[in-house]
């Protein structure tokens, strides 16, 4: 079932800013070896350099039906993480999985939650779970103990994907208006909150200097991390419930929406936009190695120069690509609706490998709250892949 967001009109919110009390400190570095947040990193570029993870072809290691659909995992610490949908009415369960045997690492928590969505995040030697509620929970990621809890305020409907950026979880959430959230990593106290139209779907994309959110319409939004004061805003005539997780590469922030605006490349330090490129506005987010973009847009695999916009190569597969794509040593993965895995040259489109996962990999859904948010993960020598109810990890 498919619980959409109403699409309102909102002529403003009331400010409301905590400063920050503990410093943000350096820029997060790309993510060597591990998946710590939706789209393998802070920024949600899809890249990954993990010489654990040799060349395809890969072998599957492991199998797990998790009983309802299955979010994007995090692969961290010798163990992978991930929610699925609770088979037994609303909620969803956090699994934790020993990466070397498949087996269960800890005990399933039960998450609650009004409907079936929750995310996670990774950092500072914690795991961090979020549902649909505004429960942001810390576990340790060894013995799945809680640190700490917070219920996130002012908001009740929450789909951004919490990521971890130098000892603070940035998040977003809606209802009334919407939200951007600072959490200390260490105590869950709220360091700073920012308003915006209107905070859903959009997992904040971080660096050194900046936390971009971008929601319906391609209002787009960057704030200071260690005191959430507004740098820039990307304004367009229209708002509304929904948004699009961005991704900072080259840079540009890439923003997307699906209300028949063609998506854009907004420059990183005053939010002017920088070029547009042709994509349908429900597209999954894109993944960048340097200069090249990958983009599925219509069950198609198009390759992108970042800065020209050009398209150099297409892979079609099946016709029926689905997810967001991850780069992981230069090669590019992908999977399709039909339960196809496929991995790319990145330089050249050329298919390597490709496998049958055993299920239909499904599209990330980030318009509602039927399911957890999907896509591929990979660090630790593994390729994970979520295929609706399983769990499947690819390795040498």
């Amino acid at each position: 079932m498919k619980l959409p967001r109403t699409i309102t009109v909102l002529s403003g919110a009331a400010l409301s800013v905590v400063m920050l009390v503990t410093p943000v400190g350096a820029q997060p570095s790309r993510t060597v070896g591990a998946s710590t947040t939706y789209q393998i990193n802070a920024r949600h570029d899809g890249s990954l350099v993990d010489t654990a993870v040799g060349a395809p072809p890969l072998s599957r290691k492991w199998s797990r039906d998790l009983g309802g659909n299955v979010s994007y995992p995090i692969v961290a610490g010798g163990r992978v993480f991930a929610t699925a949908a609770s088979p037994d009415g609303y909620g969803t369960v956090l699994h934790a999985i020993d990466a070397a045997t498949g087996e269960n690492a800890w005990e399933p928590v039960d998450l609650g939650g009004s409907y079936w969505w929750s995310a996670l995040a990774y950092g500072g030697g914690r795991l961090y779970a979020q549902n649909n509620d505004g429960v942001l929970t810390a576990f340790d990621p060894a013995t799945g103990a809680k640190v700490w809890t917070v219920t996130l305020p002012g908001q009740y409907s929450f789909t951004s994907p919490p990521t971890f950026a130098a000892g603070v979880v940035y998040t977003g959430g809606a209802g009334s208006g919407g939200t951007v959230y600072a959490v200390d990593a260490s105590s869950g106290a709220v360091l700073w909150t920012q308003p915006v139209e209107n905070g859903d779907n959009s997992s904040p994309a971080v660096t050194a200097d900046r936390v971009y959110v971008a929601y319906a319409c391609e209002q787009t939004y960057a704030f200071a991390p260690k005191s959430g004061e507004p740098v820039w805003r990307h304004r367009t005539e229209c708002s509304g419930g929904g948004g699009r997780t961005p991704v900072v590469a080259d840079g540009g922030v890439w923003v997307r929406d699906d209300a028949g605006m063609t998506p854009s490349v907004l420059d990183t330090a005053d939010g002017q936009l920088r070029g547009t490129y042709e994509a349908d506005g429900w597209s999954p987010v894109p993944a960048f190695d340097g200069r090249q973009g990958y983009f599925v847009d219509e069950g198609v695999l198009r390759e992108r120069h970042s800065r020209t916009l050009e398209t150099r190569w297409t892979f079609e597969g099946d016709g029926r690509i689905s997810t967001a794509p991850i780069v992981v040593n230069g090669y590019v993965y992908v999977g399709s609706q039909s339960g196809r895995l496929w991995a790319l040259n990145g330089a050249t489109g050329q298919s390597v490998w490709s496998t049958d996962v055993g299920a239909p990999i499904e599209e990330p859904d980030e318009h509602n709250v039927s399911e957890p948010l999907t896509g591929l993960g990979a660090g630790g020598g593994l390729v994970v892949v979520p295929a609706t109810h399983l769990l499947v990890a690819y390795g040498q």
